[in-house]
This record gives structure tokens, sequence and C-alpha cells, in this order.
């Protein structure tokens, strides 16, 4: 278990203060408290009085102040909002990216600055423009805090004699004491107050560091797991402590690899739906927490104030607020019916994905509820109610900070969040922290009077974003850290990573608004080599004094470049393990592998009902053609894509319009001497006629009252996107279809003659006992003889292969066997703004633009052959593959066997897991951190 040194500790039971650098150390010393009093057999004890130091600051001085005339102290949200709107005062005629940025910069400087007594007036002697504005910017701070009539910390310290009172102190974690702390110290002893420094000069090593040179990052991270189930399970109460500097990503990556290493179970088997961070809580824990406003809970609540002061959100964020579980509508009761609320709000959320609106603010989605079908009408309605209801809570007025803050918590209740059902702890500890946030939003009142709502909601968030947060926990077995610290407490291991020649010692970083003079001579570790050096000596230092067993390691490679070792790990030895070949690490890796997927020889689902038609048509006999198992997945078990609004016009409705347009002028010229007939003009205003009744035709438009239904322009059109107005985006698209389908034309003036013989024709193919419903596209008589089988495409083209086992286009094929044996040219005709051509096989060549005829199937057949009988032996070879086809669909045949490039599009990808077939192999042996080993 982790523990206090027996001084420590002894000092904690004596009611003593332990004061810390950070809230992280001071959590840890907390653990091991409690896990102190549990060993001895207590279930009560006295809370141990440890804080970080500037919590401890905080409260000594608010103490001080019952009894001296001091000026109340600024809270952290005060001081947070002071120094951004006096760094936006300040910089309001330079063009800045990120303002917050810079103010949190500022404020960071200001108070190094006073850690390490460089004083106001050095500063104002310094030239350079960085200094000149964190003074700028100081000052701004300084008077607007002597209009509230309040003071910072350092400005407390100075009016202050001693801190801490007759209680003994001990100052523990701090690697090279500041001035200021030397300070406080010194005034304590002259005081005759108690006060000591840990660790002592004659504290000893309890260890000696062992190193790892892993592969790379990947591989330093497989270790470090390795090495932890290996600990745990030597030892259950093992407790274990990762320094993993970095990228938090990282760190979240890594915890979840050592929790699927030590319980695999239970890792598969958390709840989905619950915080993450509370589903294994006892194994790993992450130091530090993350953002509040990155909490689930509490990001759905900001995004609910957002979108109810009218910002828009696109169509991915309001649908994943609209199903997600943090809200409920009054139409709730038992958890029956929040399920089946659940599964209303997600009908509801289909049909929003039909409205083609890629974004959506309030006002869009109480207009698109009005139009809810009968199904949904009193989900929409309920819904309709519950945000007018929060939205008229919030008002449109400005208001101060208290105001909005009571404002936000009754618009969040009214839609009754966090939700009704049944929340863990974390969770719990969350939402409790949000709403304390609330309270410290309505303090800052004394910093700003008035807020305009869009403001409130900005600032609200911020706040949040800017508040770390993790909800308690238990005393975890492997404490994960990113911050490279004396750890305080002992832990039974320590394993330190990722400690490069150019990490460790850590680079020099002097603080860019701080003269660098006035920060090597006040002793800033970070501003000098020396500094840094030191540092890192006291680090390793301060890991051996904690820990029985200490690793240092760092990867041979980060991404493509080459890392070398720091330095300072090549006085240490190797930690010597034998050769051990590499298994799989990552749980989805060990439980995907070959022998332990359950697989069926002979991919055989259900066979299809030979009475009923094939679905989606020659669909059908597509996907079966591109992959069984695709064809299965989504036509017989429903895994489709869900739709998603897309800007501008949906392919989908391009198509339609293409589609219906042709129909119609074919329906009007009727043959190609009509069209050859036609002068360039007449055709123009055909066209145009055409498409405009397409659209009114695809497109749903309310008219204006008064206006006759005439054409397009007679329309108060309602747009693509469901609202009540002009839409230039169909205007636009409708030009664009004039314009291709003119350009189709020139193509036809250049075929032989011929006749329109049918356009969207309904057919029936019987084939292998199966009916296949159709509508062709479009058929031509021919006057030299027979028929042409046309079919619009819309999108892009693809290459075609006629001759090959699983033909490209089988919708075509399929067309030609219904039509009849005088059938002489099937072809795609592409219309789109990059090319509009012809692409199919015909019986003969010149029978369509640039279509070739069939080749014989035998290529010892002469080209002066006759080519119809290549035609005919090719319809015969294309029907035994429509007839393999269909039956295999027939029969339920669902063989995962994807042509070439199939599987680029696809989206059961993850259903039929084909990657599982390469993911994992056999591993060469590797040395201890290479290729992954642990």
């Amino acid at each position: 278990m982790i523990r206090l040194p027996d001084a420590i500790s002894q000092l904690i039971q004596d009611g003593g203060t332990l004061v810390v650098p950070s809230q992280q150390r001071a959590h840890a010393a907390r653990l091991a408290d409690a896990a102190a009093n549990l060993a001895r057999g207590r279930q009560v004890w006295r809370t141990p009085d440890i804080l970080p130091l500037e919590g401890w600051l905080a409260r000594e001085i608010e103490w001080i102040a019952r009894d001296q005339p001091l000026p109340r102290l600024l809270t952290s949200a005060e001081e947070w909002l002071l120094w951004r709107d006096c760094t936006v005062a300040a910089t309001s005629d330079v063009t800045l990216v990120n303002r917050v940025a810079l103010a949190e910069g500022l404020r960071t400087a200001s108070s190094l600055a006073a850690d390490f007594e460089i004083s106001p007036g050095h500063l104002d002697r310094v030239q350079g423009a960085e200094t000149a504005l964190l003074r700028d910017v100081q000052r701004r701070v300084e008077e607007r805090s002597r209009e509230m009539g309040a003071i910072n910390t350092s400005a407390a310290l100075q009016r202050v004699r001693s801190l801490g009172g007759p209680r003994p102190v001990c100052f523990a974690g701090f690697l090279r004491s500041s001035p200021r702390l030397r300070a406080l110290v010194a005034a304590r002893e002259g005081q005759g107050q108690p006060v000591e420094s840990w660790p002592t000069a004659a504290m000893r090593p309890l260890t000696a560091p062992s190193t790892v040179m892993a592969a790379d990052e990947t591989a330093e991270t497989e270790a470090i797991a390795r090495w932890c189930q290996e600990r745990v399970e030597r030892s259950r109460g093992v407790r274990l402590l990762i320094a993993f500097p970095g990228a938090p990503g990282a760190r979240e990556r890594l915890a979840s690899l050592i929790q699927q290493l030590l319980a695999p179970r239970r890792w598969l088997h958390s709840t989905s739906g619950a915080d993450e961070d509370e589903a294994l809580e006892d194994l790993v824990a992450i130091e530090g927490g993350r953002p509040l406003a990155r909490r689930p809970a509490v990001a759905h609540a900001l995004t609910t104030l957002t979108f109810l002061m009218g910002e828009s959100l696109d169509f991915e964020a309001l649908s994943e607020w609209l199903r997600a579980p943090y809200w409920d509508l009054p139409l709730a009761g038992t958890e029956t019916q929040l399920h089946a609320q659940d599964a209303q709000r997600a009908r509801l959320d289909l049909w929003l994905r039909q409205r083609r609106k890629t974004t959506m603010d309030l006002r869009d989605l109480l207009a698109a509820l009005q139009g809810a079908p009968a199904a949904l009408h009193s989900l929409a309605r309920a819904v309709e109610s519950v945000l007018s209801s929060a939205r008229s809570i919030l008002g449109q007025s400005q208001a101060s900070p208290r105001v909005w803050s009571e404002r936000f918590r009754s618009a969040l209740q009214g839609l009754a969040w966090p939700g009704a059902r049944r929340r863990g702890s974390g969770e719990e500890q969350t939402v409790a922290r949000f709403h304390e946030l609330l309270d410290e939003f309505g303090c800052l009142v004394s910093a700003v009077t008035s807020l305009s709502p869009r403001r409130a909601v900005c600032d609200l968030a911020e706040l949040a974003a800017r508040t770390a947060y993790r909800p308690a926990d238990a005393d975890a077995t492997v404490t994960i850290t990113g911050t490279l610290a004396d750890p305080v407490v002992h832990y039974d291991a320590i394993w330190v990573a990722g400690l490069g020649a150019d990490t460790f010692p850590q680079p020099v970083q002097p603080d860019p608004y701080l003269p660098l003079a006035a920060q090597i001579a006040a002793g800033i570790p970070a501003a000098t080599a020396n500094g840094r050096l030191d540092e890192a000596r006291e680090l390793i230092a301060a890991w051996c004094r904690s820990a029985r067993e200490l690793v240092l390691s760092a990867p041979a490679r980060v991404q493509d470049i080459e890392v070398v070792a720091s330095p300072l790990l090549a006085a240490f030895a190797p930690l010597e393990r034998t050769r051990a070949a590499r298994s799989a690490v990552w749980l989805p890796e060990r439980i995907r592998r070959d022998g332990l997927l359950e697989t069926f020889e002979d991919s055989r689902g259900t066979p299809w009902p030979e009475e009923r038609p094939l679905p989606s048509g020659t669909r059908s006999l597509e996907l079966q053609n591109l992959c069984g198992f695709r064809a299965y997945a989504e036509l017989r078990l429903g895994s489709v894509e869900l739709e998603a609004p897309e800007p501008g016009v949906a392919a989908d409705l391009r198509g339609r319009l293409l589609h219906e347009a042709l129909q119609r002028l074919w329906d009007r010229l009727g043959n190609w001497h009509n069209l050859a007939a036609s002068s360039a003009a007449a055709l123009d205003v055909l066209i145009s006629q055409c498409v405009a009744e397409a659209a009114d035709a695809t497109v749903p438009r309310a008219p204006v009252a008064g206006s006759p239904r005439r054409s397009l322009a007679n329309y108060a059109q309602q747009d693509l996107f469901g609202t009540s107005q002009h839409s230039p985006v169909l205007v636009r698209e409708c030009r664009r279809t004039a314009r291709l389908i003119n350009g189709l034309c020139s193509l036809e003036r250049e075929r032989a003659p011929f006749r329109v013989e049918a356009t969207e024709q309904d057919t029936t193919l019987e084939i292998m006992g199966a009916r296949l419903r159709m509508r062709i596209d479009r058929v031509d008589a021919l006057e030299a003889g027979g028929r042409a089988i046309l079919d619009y495409k819309s999108g892009r083209r693809m290459p075609a292969d006629w001759y090959a086992e699983r033909p490209s286009h089988p919708q075509l094929l399929a067309y030609l066997a219904a039509v009849g044996a005088d059938t002489q040219a099937i072809a795609s005709v592409h219309v789109n703004a990059r090319e509009i051509c012809f692409q199919g096989i015909a019986s003969s060549p010149n029978l369509l633009p640039k279509v070739d005829a069939a080749r014989p199937p035998d290529p010892q057949i002469s080209a002066c052959d006759d080519e119809r009988d290549a035609w005919q032996q090719r319809r015969y070879q294309w029907l035994a593959c429509l007839e393999r086809l269909a039956g295999d669909f027939l029969q339920g045949r669902a063989q995962l066997d994807p042509k070439p490039g199939a599987c680029e599009l696809c989206h059961v990808i993850s259903v039929c897991r084909i990657t599982d077939r390469s993911a994992v192999g056999e591993l060469e042996p590797g040395p201890l951190g290479e290729s992954g080993d642990g």
C-alpha cells in the first residue's frame, strides 16, 4: 500500500499540517493517511490537515483576516476573470488569435515573479514589449481589485508576519524552495512556531534505479502494462505509480491497456453509459483529472445552454444532444417509459435527418417539430414545450452573474438535467461539482455587474474548461501521473517513462514575459540548463526515496525519429529479463486472434422466402456480387448507414431531379429526329421547363398565397433545408441540371437515329424461382434494329469490367435479361460535372457513342467472326452469373469474399471484421521493451 514517511505520518496524527506543492500530491497523501488508519483497524479518524501550498496560504490568510483589517482574497474564478478582461482591454488594438491563452500566460508569469520575488519595480526598468504588456495588465488587475475591495494572495502575504499559527507545519515535496517559501519558513521560525521540511538531508534512498530502453513509444507503453500486471499478480495489495509525461491521450491509452490486463472481464462489461472514469476506478487512476467541461454530463449541460441561447449546432452535435441520457421529458415516468422515450427520441432523430439541414438552431428545431409525423406528434410537442419553457426562463435581457447562475440552474431543471436514470458515484460527484461551479459563477458579481446572454454562457463554458476535476476515487492499484515531481508518499514500485535526452533533464524554458536576467538571478530552475540538470538529479533522488523498486525508461524511437536515452540513465543498471516471445497485449488483439473466434465454414444464413420478391430490386444482386456478407448484413440484418445531412444538394435528390427531368424531356421529344430538328434556343427552353417541373415534383414547396402554381419562379419555395423561403441552392441546382442535360443532348445527337420506347419502365424478372422488381430508366428502339437499355448515373463513373467472373454492372445485366433477346446494347449514361459519357457494351460497335462490341469468350475466335455470336455467348455467361448471384442470395449465403476494392466504401466492415485476418500474427521473440514485450 502507499504510505507516508513515519515522521510525516506522526506529525499528522499529532494534529499538524502537511503542505505539498500540488492538489495531486495532497490527494495522494490523504489516501496514504487513510490506508494507514485502516491498517491500524480504525473505522473513524480525524480528517488529516493536508493541503496544497496555494490552498494553505488562502486558508491561513482568511483566518488572520478575522482579527486583522485585511481586504478579502480574490476567488480563483474572480482572479481568472480579472486577468482575462484586463488582457482583452490591454490588447484591444492588437490582432490576436487567443486572448484567453495570453491572459493565462500573463497570470502565470505574474505568479512566478511573486514566488521568486521579482519586484514590479524591477520589471518597470526593463525594456521589452512582453514585459511592458505584463506590467500593463498587472496594473489594470490591481486597480480592478482595489475597486472590488479585494487582493490576491501575493499582496496579502506582504501584510502578514507569519502563517500557520502554533500547530506544527511540514512542507514536503518541494525540490527547490522558492524565495517566497523560504521567507514563510523563516517567518515561522522567527516566531518560534514549529516548522519542518521534507525530505531531510539525512534521508537515504530505498532503492537504486533500473533502466529500460524500449523500441518505441508503443513498446514502452506495453512494457509498463506488463510490468504492472506482474506485480499485481505477485501481490494484490501492491500500489504502483507511473510517471508518464506527454499528451493526456497517451496516458488514457496506457490506463486502458493496464485495465485490460488486470481485469479483462470487467473492462469488457463496463457500463457504456456511465462516466468512464468510474468504471474501473479501483484499478487505475489518472491524477489531475480533466477539464470539467469534458465530463459527459457537464458537456451536455453546456451544449444545452448554448443551444437555448440561439447558437447553431451541426447536425451530428444536435443528434448526440437529442439522444443523450442527460435530460428527460415530462412524459417520462417508470424505467420502462424511459426506455420507450429513448427509442422515440431515436426515431425523432431519424426523422430530423431527412430534413437535410446541416446545422440547426433552436428556432429551426422548433419549426421542424411543428411538422413531425403523427407517430412522433406527442414526443415532438413535449420536446417543443420543454425547450420553449427553458428558453423563456433564460430570457434575452442582460443580468448579473448571480441572476444568470439561477437562470441556468432553473433552465436545466426544466429539462430534468442530468436525467432520471440511476447514476454512479462518480457522476453524482460531477453533477455536484457543476452546481458548485454555478455558485462560483454567481459570485463573479463583484467583478462584473452585467452580462449579455451570449457572454454569460461563454464565460460559464470557459470557467468549466479551465476547472480540472476528477471525482474522489478509491486507493487505486495503479496511479498514473503526467508530472515529474517528488511523489511525497511511498509506493511499492515506481516507473518513470519518456526519459529521452531531449526531455530529461527537461528543456530550458524561461518565461517569455519576464526578463531572462531576472529569472536567472532569482534562481528559477526552468531558466537555465544548470537549473534543469539540478532539478533532474533531485527528481531521481526523490523517486529513489519513494519506492523499493524504481524503473526509468525511454523509447528508442518516437514516430520516425530516433531518440537517445537521457545521459542521467547511463549510471544505472539495465533491467534484465529473459527473452520471451511477444504475445498480444491489447485485449481486442487477444480475443480476436485465430482460435478464439467461432466461424461457420459454409457461411450460410437463413434462406430467403421464394414467394417474396428480392429486397431492394437489383441492389440485392449488386451487393451479393460485391460481397455475400454485405448483402446479408445490409438487406437481411438491416445494417445500413444512418442518413446524414450534407451541405448543398444531397446526392439522392440530385439523382431524382436528373431522372425526373430526363423522363419529362424524352416524353416530349420522343425520338432522335425531334431532337435533331430542335434549335438550340428551343431546346434550352424545353429543358428548363422540364427541369422546373421536375423540381416541383421532387422538392416539396409551399405556394405563396394568391400565386398560381405554374412554374418554379412562381413559388416562394421551401428550400432543401425546410424553411419557407426562396432557395438559391435549389435554383443553382436546377441551372446545373439543365446545363448537364443540354450537354447530354449534344452527345445524343451524335448517335444513329432511335426512338425512345419507354422511360422509367417497371418490369419484373423471374430468375432461379425468385422475382426481381426493377425500374429501367430508358429503353430505346434503334432504327437499325433491336433495343438499347440506358441507366442514368449522376455520380462519379467507376471502371467497368464486363468479362470478369464477377462483372461490375449486375444491374444492367438484369435489365438485359428482363427486356428481351432483341436488346443490342446496355450502357450507363454518366451525367455529372466531370464528364458526360456512355459506358457499356453492345453487340456491335457504334451503336452507342464510344461503346465497344462484346469480345468473344474464346480468344481463338477471330475478329472477323460474327459479332452477334460473341454477344449471344456473353449473354449466356451473364445470365449464368445472375442466376448464381440470385441463388446465393436465396440460399442465404453470406461468405466473406469481397471484390477487390469493395471494402473501401463498405459500412459493415466493423461487423464482418475482415481486418482480423491480418490483425494478429506470430511475432518474433524480442528482449524486454522491444516490439512491445514487457
